[in-house]
C-alpha cells in the first residue's frame, strides 16, 4: 500500500513539472515568442537592428539606441493535440483553449555611451488539457505553468569599435497547476490536484557588432536558472477512512526544476536596400533537467511515529537540443514592410521519458508578417503554424499510442519611440 500511494501522490506532483506545456513555442517548454517582429521571421531577433523587443532577444542592441523606446503587446497561442490509443479504437482530442502572454519592452539612452532597458516576458510554459473521459486519464488529465521572467538590463557602447555589450539580471517567477483523478474502489474516482508558486534569478549577458551599415552579428547568454516550488496536494472529497484511502492526505510539498542555460548566435545582412536577410542559431541545455524531486511536508498516518514521507524522485534524462531559424523583410514601401520565415527547433525529450504531458517531436514552424510605421509610431503583426511530426509510445503503458500536436500562434506589437 505504502509504495501505491507514493506512486499516486508522484504522478500528480511531477507531471507538471517533467513536462510541462503540451505546445509551447520552442522545443521543450521554452517559450520564445515576445515580439511580433521576431515570429514574423521565425522567431529570429538576435541580430536583427530593427528588432523592437531588445531587452528580450539581445539587451546589447540597446547601446545603439539613440531615443527612449517602448515596445509591447501579446500573442495569441491556439494549441491542440490529439491522441490515438495502440489498439487503434480509442482517440481523444484536447479542448480548444486559447494562451494570450503578454510582453513589454523598454529603453533609455544614458548619454553617447549607456543605456538601460527592461523586458517584461512569460518565456517559460504553458499548458495541456485532456478530456474528462480521456483514456489516460489516471496517468495525466491537465496542467499549467507560467513563468513570469523580469530582466532589467545595462549596456555600454564601443564607439570606436562599433561594439555594444549588456549584462542583466532575470528575475523569475512561477505559478504551476496540475489535475489528475485515481480510482478509489469499484467505479469511484477522485480528484488529486497541486497547485504552487516557484521562484528564481538568473543572469543575461549578450553583444551585437555592427562593423557596416548593412551587417550585424549578435550573441546572447540567459543562464540557468533553479526554480524553488511551494505548493499543496489535495484529494477529492470522495476519499474516505479505509487504510489505504487514509494514506491521501492533504498537504504541502516542496521540489524544484533548472530552466535551462540558453545561447543564441545570428547574423543579419541587408542584400539591397530593401531586403533583410538573418540566420539564428539556438543551443539550450535540457540535460540540466535530469530529474524531479518532490518532498513532502507530513508523515503518512501509516507511517511510523515521526516519520516523515520519503522523497519521490520522477527521471526526465532530457537532452541538450539545437533550433536553427532563417527569416527576412521586404520593404514593400516606406512605411510598410512584409516578413517571413522558417525554423526547425529538435526535442530534447528522449522516448523513455516522453508523455501524454508533453508529447513532443522536433518542431518545424512556417511565419509570416506585416510591419507599418508612421513617424515614431510602429505597428507590428504575424502568423505562425507550427507542425509536429506524430509521437509514438511504447513502452506497455495505459498511455500508449500515437500523439499528434500542432499550434496556431498570432502576435500583436506596438511600438514608440523607434
Amino acid at each position: 500500500m505504502k509504495t501505491l500511494r507514493r506512486k499516486i501522490v508522484l504522478a500528480a506532483a511531477t507531471a507538471a513539472l517533467v513536462s510541462v506545456p503540451a505546445t509551447a513555442m520552442g522545443a521543450g517548454f521554452a517559450n520564445t515568442a515576445h515580439s511580433a517582429t521576431a515570429t514574423g521571421m521565425g522567431t529570429l531577433g538576435v541580430a536583427n537592428p530593427g528588432e523592437g523587443a531588445m531587452n528580450f532577444y539581445n539587451p546589447a542592441a540597446m547601446g545603439f539606441a539613440e531615443e527612449l523606446s517602448v515596445y509591447g503587446g501579446a500573442t495569441l497561442l491556439l494549441p491542440s493535440a490529439d491522441y490515438t490509443h495502440a489498439d487503434g479504437e480509442i482517440t481523444s482530442e484536447t479542448p480548444f483553449s486559447v494562451f494570450t502572454p503578454p510582453n513589454l519592452d523598454a529603453t533609455v539612452p544614458l548619454g553617447d555611451s549607456f543605456a538601460a532597458g527592461v523586458s517584461v516576458a512569460f518565456p517559460w510554459g504553458l499548458g495541456v488539457e485532456w478530456p474528462d473521459d480521456w483514456h489516460g486519464r489516471e496517468t495525466f488529465q491537465s496542467q499549467s505553468l507560467e513563468t513570469l521572467n523580469v530582466n532589467p538590463n545595462v549596456a555600454y557602447h564601443f564607439e570606436d569599435a562599433d561594439l555594444s555589450v549588456a549584462a542583466g539580471v532575470q528575475l523569475m517567477r512561477a505559478a504551476m497547476e496540475q489535475r489528475r483523478v485515481v480510482t478509489l474502489r469499484d467505479d469511484t474516482e477522485a480528484d488529486i490536484h497541486m497547485g504552487g508558486l516557484g521562484h528564481g534569478i538568473g543572469a543575461s549577458l549578450s553583444a551585437q557588432y555592427r562593423p557596416t551599415e548593412e551587417l550585424t552579428v549578435g550573441a546572447s547568454y540567459r543562464s540557468a536558472t533553479r526554480m524553488s516550488f511551494t505548493g499543496n496536494i489535495h484529494f477529492g472529497e470522495e476519499v474516505n477512512e479505509t487504510p489505504y484511502e487514509r494514506r491521501m492526505i492533504d498537504q504541502g510539498i516542496t521540489t524544484s526544476i533548472t530552466i535551462p542555460h540558453t545561447v543564441n548566435a545570428g547574423i543579419g545582412y541587408d542584400l539591397t536596400e530593401e531586403l533583410w536577410l538573418g540566420f539564428e542559431a539556438n543551443y539550450m541545455t535540457w540535460s540540466t533537467y535530469d530529474e524531479v524531486r518532490v518532498e513532502f511536508d507530513e508523515q503518512s498516518p501509516e507511517g511510523e511515529p515521526g516519520e516523515r514521507e520519503p522523497d519521490l524522485v520522477q527521471a526526465a534524462d532530457w537532452h541538450d537540443a539545437v533550433a536553427l531559424r532563417l527569416g527576412g523583410q521586404y520593404q514593400v514601401m516606406d512605411n510598410l514592410a512584409v516578413r517571413g520565415g522558417t525554423a526547425v527547433d529538435m526535442t530534447p525529450v528522449p522516448d523513455s521519458t516522453v508523455g501524454p504531458s508533453l508529447p513532443d517531436n522536433n518542431r518545424f514552424i512556417f511565419a509570416g508578417g506585416l510591419g507599418y510605421e508612421q513617424d515614431a509610431l510602429r505597428v507590428d503583426l504575424a502568423y505562425q503554424f507550427i507542425m509536429l511530426p506524430q509521437r509514438v509510445i511504447d513502452r506497455d503503458e495505459p498511455i500508449d499510442g500515437s500523439y499528434q500536436m500542432r499550434s496556431h500562434v498570432m502576435g500583436l506589437s506596438l511600438g514608440y519611440g523607434f
